[in-house]
């Protein structure tokens, strides 16, 4: 919400509400006071084309309620009779000492005739005129701020794809279930998955409201989930990886390079892209055996700080995203565009890559005079899959080392000495896994050249279809 110490001449020069009912703004002198400026115009005269409905309200906990609310104090009505900017400053702070004091400072006037009924007005105007963003605020401050990824909850709400953006100056009680039920739908319609989240946090965030008394009921509360959702099973052929690995070639910096390390390196998405130099240690081109990565525990989902070994191929993906010149070369991050946050817009990227992807398999049934095929749908999580099936299946590395790697926690077996053994660094095993790895995708992803034709239209290998591979049952190569 916009500030301001207000004064007579800015009031009077007040602009009306244009892409909303209404609008309001916060007096930096008297805490709590606002104005409320609504859509209607003076019509004429000396201030043709201002505000015509200015009103000063008191954002505050009124006993016995322990919620802010606001209430009315005044019209503001320039020059012709009605409360002066001082006059309202004066009404705010005798009722701020009212609720100092526990007492409703609306309460002894609310028997007086024609006044109790502009009080019983005003306050059944408040009660539907705390917005969206007001209710958001709210949240974020009491409940958001306190989630590791509330920042992040926030944006799905009301950010630039939020459920909530075109809604969020709108009176949080004049939400429907149709409209949000269709905006979930058209949501879905781009980003399936996405979509599902908005609507899962959507739904916590109206129980929340109502549990604070800003609306009577949870209106998304029966709204079902646009899209199914199944644990995910896809994973890349190496030809497929080929694909990926020559067409991120073609992006900048910084995804280009970002999705060539996680195809060598399966660590989770958020986590290498908040990769930092300081974090590093890369050692020399003579002796890259050690280079290694030291993940935070704050920053991995299972809140364990973990020693990752480099192979040579992550080792050189890593230097060159640290020396390319795009890079801001202050940042504390490998993978920037602001030099102060880490990288963001893989939507966009990803759309990108699957252009590139699109138009390599399009010149290559041209080629071939045979129609061309999409990729079948995938995301960056699935190359984790890949790595997990492709080192259990084809280089016989035990599941439990994999699991590691993945930084999962003692999924390979119940038992309890598996659990045991999951839990332990098996630093070394895992050096030798990432190393066998970045072998393969040498010799069968780079070194490969990029084909299609119709008598290679399978995907990927046989999709994963139970546990992994138990390390006695697994020909190991470690």
């Amino acid at each position: 919400m916009e500030r301001f110490e207000f004064t007579p001449r800015w009031l009077d020069n007040l602009k009306p509400a244009s892409d909303a009912p209404q609008y309001e703004v916060a007096d930096t002198l008297v805490g709590g006071l606002r104005v409320r400026v609504g859509s209607k115009i003076v019509p004429d005269g000396r201030y043709k084309g201002r505000a015509a409905n200015i009103s000063f309200i008191l954002a505050a906990r009124f006993p016995p309620s322990k919620q802010p609310t606001r209430r009315v104090i005044g019209q503001y009505q320039r020059a012709e009779a009605g409360m002066t900017l001082q006059m309202a400053r004066a009404t705010a702070a005798t009722w701020k000492e009212a609720i100092r004091a526990g007492i409703d400072p609306m309460a002894g006037s609310a028997a007086e005739g024609d006044e109790a009924s502009t009080n019983e007005s005003a306050v059944e105007d408040i009660a539907l005129s705390t917005s969206v963003t007001d209710a958001l605020d709210l949240y974020e401050t009491n409940k958001l701020a306190l989630l590791e990824r509330g920042s992040g909850v926030r944006r799905a709400l009301d950010g630039r794809e939020g459920i909530l953006k075109e809604l969020k100056n709108q009176p949080i009680r004049s939400l429907t279930r149709a409209d949000l039920a269709q905006r979930i739908r058209d949501r879905a319609k781009v980003a399936p998955i996405s979509a599902n989240r908005q609507l899962s946090y959507l739904k916590t965030f109206l129980s929340w409201c109502v549990d604070e008394e800003l609306v009577d009921s949870n209106v998304a509360e029966t709204i079902k989930k646009p899209s199914s959702e199944n644990e995910r099973d896809r994973y890349h052929s190496l030809p497929e990886l080929t694909e990926i690995w020559a067409a991120s070639g073609k992006l900048e910096y910084p995804f280009g390079p970002l999705i060539r390390l996680l195809i060598t390196l399966p660590m989770r998405r958020e986590e290498v892209a908040a990769m930092k130099v300081a974090e590093l240690t890369l050692g020399d081109d003579k002796r890259p055996q050690g280079a290694e990565w030291v993940l935070p525990g704050d920053r991995t989902k299972k809140k364990n700080a973990l020693r990752v070994p480099l192979s040579a191929l992550s080792r050189s993906i890593i230097k060159a995203a640290i020396n390319d010149p795009e890079r801001p070369k202050d940042s504390p991050f490998v993978f920037t565009t602001t030099a102060e946050t880490s990288v963001s817009g893989f939507s966009k990227a990803r759309k990108r890559l699957d252009d590139i992807i699109a138009q390599a398999r399009k010149k290559v049934a041209i080629e071939e005079g045979v129609d061309a095929e999409d990729m079948p749908h995938w995301v960056l999580h699935d190359l984790r899959t890949t790595f997990n099936t492709h080192a259990c299946e084809r280089l016989g590395i035990d599941a439990a080392v994999a699991d590691r790697i993945l930084n999962h926690m003692a999924t390979a077996t119940r038992s309890k000495i598996m659990r045991i053994y999951n839990r332990s660094e098996l630093y070394e095993p895992r050096k030798q896994a990432l190393a066998a790895w970045a072998d393969l995708l040498d010799a069968e992803v780079l070194k490969a050249k990029p084909k299609r034709s119709r008598k290679r239209q399978q995907s990927s290998a046989p999709r994963l279809n139970g546990a992994p591979l138990h390390p006695e049952a697994s020909a190991t190569v470690l």
